[in-house]
């Protein structure tokens, strides 16, 4: 079950990419057009890996 949602995570993230690289390519704004490839680069990376875990920091005390 995790696997699926991994797999599902990750082709929402590429499909995510896809579409910022198209909004980046029809931006009349260079401001909003690097926002978009800042995005779609993120997006990408996140496909590529899947969500990463966060580590969690022991208590002490």
């Amino acid at each position: 079950m995790e696997e699926q949602d991994a797999s599902k995570d990750r082709a929402y993230y590429a499909q995510r990419a896809a579409e910022e690289l198209e909004l980046a390519k029809s931006a009349g704004d260079g401001e909003a057009a690097e926002a978009h490839r800042k995005l779609q680069k993120a997006y990408l990376e996140r496909a590529s890996v899947g969500e990463r875990e966060i580590p969690v920091r022991d208590e002490i005390g």
